[in-house]
């Protein structure tokens, strides 16, 4: 018996050690749960962090999943990561072997006040930016399945579009449009010379994880062409934790005939992540419910190669992006079949460097960005009539320069100090009219050249209980010339910029803001030196043009609760020198200061949760702009509208249906014209059948409602009612 006994005990012993050395741990302590989102839809696919061992647990099908906790730790940190939901963080007392939890995650595009912008080149919740701004998030722009940038934006607070329609439509803020407002990829500037201004129609949706809209003056961050505001799209992966996934999404639209496909692929090898994405689109003539609209046709090749590293210390970002659009039309209001325009080639490729180092000095963290973007944008107009074709060939060189310290005096004082160069450089617009077999090419601006080099200083104070006080000022020394058949004209100007924004907060649930700023426009090369062929007919250079220099003034409420967000805004800007442009009676536009135009008007939006199932939302503006000396009507400004909207959220299916409505626009500017008003209805919806394929589909403009989308004379008519559907799959 008692060798039986001792053969017992040495298998014991054996037993346990084989358990240690295969890193089976005996009595551990365990946590049970299931994780679930605000709408209580349980989710298959998240990613757990034990904070304290570093170690990862994934949930399994119905959201369940089971940590093993070592036994010594009396309390454990757990991290829940999904890349459509704010991550969160749950700290959980030990005090038994086994604890059972539920966690609730909140989706990203909820919750307004609890957003991180960038709005002052650093994070802040949204709460705390002393100004109006939106995020439209990485989940909303994939339920959205939006064509373009600006069809992302669409709905957006205080966002509407410009220009003739198609594929190169151009964003506008509160009324203040064109050039006025920048747009910004990952910190580098989008730049052309448009009449209508820049378009980011290039970059496609799928390459983008968020969208950031300022809608005040920023000159003070970004230089020139910042009077309206910015729109930031941010690409790659982001601070996506799912690094590993890859995906495939196609996607097609009935009222044109789009077929939309691509794919993205993402690697992580220890602190380096690898992501790179193509996308194609392919659209013919759309229809509005009247007719089909001629030259409206596109096609849109995007790539982008992303190589990332980060560390406790430094972390760095180089990436390409190109984008090629050919036969893009240009459709417009004549829908002539004879006489119509066409850009055959839009070409766009950006190379962005990014580099930060923490802690360089005691409390400061040095930021440094290059970028290059060469462009060709070539314009042809056709009159198969007199058997005529008349060209227009851009290619331009952007270039910048952005370097900045950040030092921290303390818990509630920091600043930031750098200096930025922008240069648009090797600027030639070639025109060329061809009849028969004659051809006669010239150069009405050749070898221009931009240069902006600003100083800037930023502060962010918040020593005061309940205020956060955030201050800037830029001066900028601006040149730029072109050589023109007259000779060769040059322009300087230099120009000092500031900001003053100050956000109080009232107990928990509500923050009031001001913001007071001083900003400036610079004319572009095309507005002072270019006479010859755009894209609606002719623009006559001037090259007496001054820079812009505007006040702005804004102030907002905010208020917040777990099911409530309201916001309450107005605004007031006055913009010097303002570069106006005007029609003759043959449809040649110039351009010429005028004494001062003001822009004025008010916004609301919100956002509820009534139920658990339920999301309404919404928003409604009004805006006035005139001429402060003859109370003309300025250009651009967009009539007031409406916009409501609700979400369902039922299981793994959710639906969302949209109404907006325009009001009429009877005032408008000099080169605009009456333009009734209209309503548009969309529904859209998706079904998740697993953590890793969505379905999509989306219904535009149900009402079959014929109307013109602004009071631009040239812009052709609204689309009819269209129908997409879209596929996601990540794998």
């Amino acid at each position: 018996m008692n060798n039986r006994n001792r053969i017992n005990k040495i298998a014991l012993i054996l037993l346990l050690t084989l358990l240690l050395a295969t890193g089976i741990q005996l009595g551990a302590k365990e946590i049970e749960g299931v994780i679930q989102n605000v709408h209580f839809k349980t989710l298959d696919i998240a990613k757990i962090r034990l904070k304290e061992t570093g170690k990862y647990f994934y949930s399994r099908e119905g959201g369940k999943f089971k940590v093993q906790v070592p036994d010594e730790l009396d309390s454990a940190t757990l991290v829940f990561i999904n890349s459509f939901y704010y991550p969160k963080t749950v700290k959980i007392k030990m005090d038994s072997d086994l604890k059972k939890v539920e966690v609730l995650l909140v989706p990203r595009e909820h919750l307004m006040e609890e957003v991180t912008v960038t709005a002052l080149s650093q994070e802040e919740k949204s709460v705390s930016v002393p100004m109006a701004e939106s995020v439209v998030t990485e989940l909303e722009i994939k339920e959205k399945m939006a064509e373009n940038l600006v069809e992302t934006l669409q709905h957006t607070p205080g966002v509407h579009f410009i220009g003739s329609g198609g594929f190169s439509v151009t964003p506008s803020i509160r009324g203040i449009a064109r050039r006025r407002v920048l747009l910004l990829v990952d910190g580098s500037r989008i730049t052309s010379d448009r009449r209508a201004g820049t378009s980011a129609s290039f970059i496609p949706p799928e390459f983008i994880s968020r969208v950031e809209v300022v809608r005040s003056s920023s000159s003070v961050l970004y230089g020139s062409d910042a009077i309206g505001g910015v729109v930031q799209s941010f690409t790659g992966a982001g601070n996506r934790e799912d690094f590993g996934r890859n995906s495939f999404n196609i996607s097609y639209n009935t009222a044109n005939s789009r077929i939309n496909s691509g794919l993205s692929f993402r690697k992580q090898t220890g602190k380096v992540k690898l992501f790179t994405a193509f996308q194609y689109a392919k659209a013919g003539n759309y229809s509005s419910p009247d007719s089909e609209i001629l030259h409206s046709q596109y096609t849109n090749y995007s790539g982008i190669f992303d190589i990332s590293m980060a560390d406790e210390k430094q972390d760095f970002r180089i990436y390409y992006l190109g984008g090629v659009g050919q036969d893009i039309g240009k459709p417009d209001r004549s829908n002539d079949p004879y006489n119509y325009t066409t850009a055959p080639d839009d070409i766009n490729h950006i190379v962005n460097f990014k580099y930060n180092r923490k802690n360089i000095f005691k409390n400061s963290n040095l930021g440094i960005q290059l970028y290059m973007n060469p462009t060709i944008y070539k314009l042809e107009k056709h009159n198969l009539k007199s058997q005529s074709l008349e060209t227009s060939d851009t290619r331009a060189l952007n270039l910048g320069l952005k370097l900045n310290i950040q030092k921290n005096i303390s818990k509630d004082f920091s600043y930031r100090v750098g200096v930025e160069q922008y240069s648009r450089t090797n600027v030639d617009m070639e025109n060329s009219i061809t009849k028969g077999a004659d051809t006669n090419a010239f150069f009405p601006l050749k070898n221009g050249k931009r240069s902006d080099t600003g100083l800037f200083f930023t502060t962010d104070y918040t020593g005061i209980s309940g205020l956060d006080i955030m201050a800037g000022v830029r001066y900028t020394f601006f040149s730029s010339g072109a050589d023109v058949e007259t000779g060769r004209l040059t322009m300087t100007a230099n120009s000092p910029a500031a900001f003053l924004g100050i956000t109080k907060k009232f107990g928990k649930n509500m923050t009031a803001f001001i913001n007071l700023g001083r900003a400036y426009r610079t004319p572009s090369l095309s507005e002072a030196f270019y006479t010859g062929l755009t894209g609606r007919k002719y623009v006559i250079a001037n090259p007496n043009l001054v820079a812009e220099k505007s006040f702005n003034v804004d102030a907002g409420l905010k208020i917040f609760s777990k099911k409530l967000f309201l916001g309450i805004y107005v605004f007031s800007s006055r913009i010097n020198n303002m570069i106006e442009r005007f029609k003759n009676e043959e449809g040649i536009y110039t351009h010429d200061n005028i004494q001062a135009g003001i822009i004025q008007g008010a916004e609301l939006e919100f956002q509820a949760f009534p139920s658990k199932n339920l999301e309404l939302f919404g928003h409604y503006f009004y805006y006035i702009g005139k001429s402060k000396v003859d109370d003309v009507p300025l250009n651009d400004i967009p009539a007031p509208r409406l916009f409501l909207g609700g979400k369902l959220m039922l299981g793994k299916f959710w639906c969302e249906l949209n109404f907006s409505h325009a009001f009429k626009k009877d005032n408008p500017g000099p080169a605009e014209i009456f333009n009734d008003d209209f309503n548009v209805l969309d529904l859209k919806a998706g079904y998740y059948l697993s953590g890793s394929l969505f379905l999509y589909l989306k219904g535009s403009n149900l009402l079959n409602e014929t109307y013109y989308a602004n009071p631009d004379p040239d812009i052709p008519l609204g689309k009819q009612m269209d129908i997409s559907a879209g596929i996601n799959f990540y794998f």
